[in-house]
């Protein structure tokens, strides 16, 4: 039996017996505001697309009736029956795709991108499903009788966040229900050609329950989604799959099925089935004429640019430099320190083998679960998902920190980080931050070889509203981390793993440490007793390690620099590099990557907008090959005293 032969088995159940008058009502309101959208935008009285759920109203009917105003719903690009449903807020949502500032994310997030109290949509497939085990973690913690229901179609199924929800919910046993609405199509693709197997069995593996249901007979899927959504509210998460049938293209209009199939299912539909009823013809007519005048008498009132175009990045031009000393302790134990007093303050901590007694690979979170039991949750081997649950618990206010074990796994962190995390205070017009902390070390220098040595920060610099910083054993971070507490944008900690071990930084008697007096300022190490003749800027472990061998690097170049150790990689202070440079008009960049597109580009770029004067300016950093793990040509392919004094010599010689 094919696909379309089941979905046809189960529309010859359609069974128009015991439903509601609200429930009729409401899916006839949504399917009309669905009609006027592609009406509008068949008129080009709204930008971009629209996904309409025309078919598959009684869904979000049947579930979002359950919730309260507490349970969330998050959803996905088919969201606007959702979001009807959850908050009944129709005239809402149509002001956000014709782009009014009256619109629920003040015309910003258009059709795919809705926020309210108790809902959020993305149209990223899956992104949002570990996002809603977070909020639901935050629930259970709190001991709040609250659900979350994750919306999905079955063409979600495909991508690996969906199983890292499922995984992070069940081992949390989160209140938290997955509904797939089940169409048969993923956009154009027929479901045999895109998802194999049996949909239920999926979520059964990770040992959850699972209910089934169609759009055809209502009361069924009523009762059936009521035992479903009170079994989660009693603590534990569930699959529903709902069968449905999407009468409309995937989007305005780029439909290639079978006109004949189309119209089967239009003659199948209960809500047309109803429609040649009198009275709900007669109803129809009714909210027609409601939302018509409505759309009619919308004023074009418009957000400004001022108040768009806004970040949450702390930016500071000038600072004063004060002096400083650290304790005698090693940067691992400073750490901890650090770490612990943002839990100490209320923070949320996930990561892999965080827990104790083992404490993290390098060992930071040693003690914290102990401690703080009710902070700390372990998780799967699950970046994205992780990160996911931390955004969740975000939104609901909490500073949540995750750790990703090393640098080199960030890459799985990309989607939440760039389309969530990164978007949703502009997308939902500023209704919400997302205070993450994503934490995770950096660099080479252990033999760990190519997938645990790379220092890919620069692939994060840049990403709009999200703060990057980088911690050093030059400084004891503990000021850094309670700075945070300030700070409500999504935040990227890069740490170095070689640093763990080193004492923190103990003054050279030769040059005075000295920090910009600010939140997350750079370091300054001056020569003493002399004018500096190369400003050096560096981060992190090469700052330390220039700084270790800073007279050695006097005795191979003849130059007296003056080291500036760069606490914000995004975005970058001037201020200290600036003065430094009216002094010695050269610079040299060391960077932990190699250096193409990389951060000593942008600050030489920067420099030059600024109309810096340069006599001298040169980048060294990483070789471009994968890191490898033995020693000799891993010390030949990455920055250190040796190669940097070689390079810089070669590049000013050359000058």
């Amino acid at each position: 039996m094919n696909h379309i032969e089941k979905i046809k088995k189960l529309s010859e159940q359609v069974n128009l017996d015991n439903i509601s008058e609200f429930d009729i009502k409401l899916a006839l309101r949504i399917r009309l505001v669905e009609q006027a959208f592609l009406r509008l935008f068949s008129e080009g009285k709204m930008n971009g697309t629209v996904h309409t759920c025309v078919g598959q109203e009684f869904s979000a009917v049947s579930v979002c009736k359950n919730l309260n105003e507490d349970d969330w719903v998050t959803s996905n690009h088919r969201c606007h029956g959702h979001f009807i449903s959850k908050t009944r807020n129709w005239k809402g949502l149509i002001d956000e795709l014709i782009g009014v500032k009256t619109g629920v994310s003040r015309g910003i997030g258009s059709s795919q991108h809705l926020y309210s109290k108790g809902f959020l949509s993305n149209g990223i497939q899956a992104s949002l499903l570990p996002v809603g085990t977070g909020i639901a973690l935050y629930k259970k913690i709190n001991k709040e009788k609250n659900i979350v229901v994750s919306f999905l179609g079955e063409g979600t199924l495909g991508e690996g966040a969906s199983y890292e929800a499922f995984n992070l919910a069940v081992l949390h046993n989160t209140p938290q229900l997955f509904v797939c609405e089940n169409n048969f199509y993923s956009q154009s693709t027929p479901q045999v050609n895109s998802i194999t197997g049996n949909i239920l069995k999926r979520p059964e593996s990770f040992g959850m329950r699972v209910f089934e249901a169609n759009t055809w007979e209502i009361a069924k899927l009523n009762e059936i989604v009521a035992q479903a959504i009170e079994y989660v509210r009693d603590g534990s998460p569930a699959f529903l799959n709902i069968s449905t049938y999407r009468l409309n293209a995937h989007s305005k209009g780029d439909d290639d099925r079978d006109l004949d199939e189309i119209q089967y299912f239009h003659s199948k539909d209960p809500l047309n089935l109803l429609l040649e009823r009198h009275e709900w013809s007669k109803e129809r007519d009714k909210l027609e004429i409601e939302i018509n005048k409505y759309i009619n008498n919308i004023e074009e009132s418009y957000i400004d640019e001022e108040f768009y175009c806004k970040d949450q990045l702390p930016r500071h031009k000038k600072s004063e430099l004060i002096n400083f000393n650290n304790s005698n302790v090693r940067m691992v134990s400073a750490l901890n320190k650090a770490y612990s007093k943002a839990l100490e303050n209320g923070a949320f901590l996930i990561g892999e083998d965080i827990m104790d007694p083992y404490g993290g690979a390098f060992k930071v979170t040693k003690g914290f679960s102990s401690e703080y039991p009710n902070q700390v949750f372990y998780s799967s081997i699950s970046e994205s998902g992780m990160v996911g649950v931390s955004i969740g618990m975000a939104l609901m206010g909490v500073k949540s920190f995750t750790e990703i074990m090393f640098g080199d796994f960030m890459t799985l962190t990309f989607d939440q980080v760039i389309n969530n995390a990164s978007k949703m205070y502009h997308m939902y017009a500023f209704q919400n931050s997302v205070p993450i902390r994503i934490r995770t070390p950096m660099g080479g220098k252990r033999g760990y070889g190519p997938t645990h040595s790379q220092s890919l920060e620069k692939f994060f610099l840049g990403i709009d509203n999200v703060l990057v910083i980088s911690l050093t054993s030059m400084k004891d971070p503990l000021d850094t981390i309670i700075d945070l507490e300030n700070i409500y944008c999504p935040v990227i900690i890069i740490e170095n793993k070689l640093d763990y071990s080193r004492f923190l930084w103990a003054e050279n008697k030769n040059y005075s440490q000295k920090i910009e007096d600010r939140p997350f300022g750079n370091i300054v190490l001056s020569p003493k007793n002399n004018q500096p003749t190369l400003t050096i800027v560096s981060y992190g472990e090469s700052a330390r390690h220039i700084a270790d061998n800073i007279d050695i690097f006097f005795e191979e170049t003849d130059q007296i620099p003056e080291l500036i150790c760069l606490t914000k990689l995004h975005p970058i202070d001037y201020h200290s590099i600036e003065k430094s440079l009216s002094k010695t008009n050269q610079i040299l960049i060391v960077e932990d990557g190699s250096t193409f597109f990389g951060l000593g580009s942008e600050i030489l770029a920067n420099l030059t907008e600024l109309s810096a004067n340069l006599e001298f300016a040169y980048r060294i950093g990483a070789d471009p090959y994968p890191i490898p793990s033995v020693s000799k040509l891993e010390e030949r392919l990455l920055p250190t005293i040796k190669t940097i004094c070689s390079k810089f010599l070669k590049a000013y010689n050359n000058k």
